[in-house]
């Protein structure tokens, strides 16, 4: 769900490890899709068929709550759910309505609605929930970039670094 620029690059990386690669982005030229094998399908089309429903779009109101009790009773029973977009895309209480029952075999989410979550929550207790602390974006390229950008303010301030990150070639 989502195929802008994370989207994309998670579809080609699942591509390359064999699987059928459907999206739903009402945004997404068709174009790209077709460049990379992947078919663009309706929002109900993908939540019917996937076994893996990987988030990548931004919290807005119409995705606010999109995968919520109605949606994940249109799933495939043994559907995974990846959520690396934003906490609030998910209805928290109804995924675990819908992990009790079996329709989410797992869920792995990097963001919660509420940051950080209670680990009293029962999504983060939940057995079948793997959570990470929201370092989805947490790339060495994006360390560099802060690193880079820090020594800069630094420098102006101070005429010192604090860390230098050495170019590779």
């Amino acid at each position: 769900m989502g195929f802008g620029k994370v989207g994309t690059e998670v579809a080609r990386r699942a591509k390359g490890l064999g699987m059928h690669v459907i999206a739903h982005d009402p945004y997404a030229p068709a174009d790209r899709a077709r460049a990379i094998g992947v078919e663009l399908v309706t929002f109900d089309e993908a939540i019917a068929t996937a076994d893996f429903i990987s988030l990548h779009m931004p919290l807005t109101p119409t995705t606010s709550k999109m995968l919520n009790d109605e949606t994940f009773g249109k799933m495939k029973k043994g559907v995974r759910i990846v959520n690396v977009a934003r906490g609030g895309v998910i209805d928290e209480e109804a995924l675990v309505r819908a992990l009790d029952s079996g329709i989410v075999a797992q869920a792995a989410l990097d963001v919660f609605r509420k940051e950080p979550p209670s680990p009293e929550s029962k999504l983060v207790q939940h057995e079948n929930v793997i959570v990470t602390p929201h370092l989805g974006a947490s790339t060495v390229e994006a360390q560099v970039c802060f690193t880079n950008h820090h020594n800069s303010k630094l420098f102006i301030v101070s005429c010192s670094f604090l860390h230098l990150i050495p170019i590779f070639g």
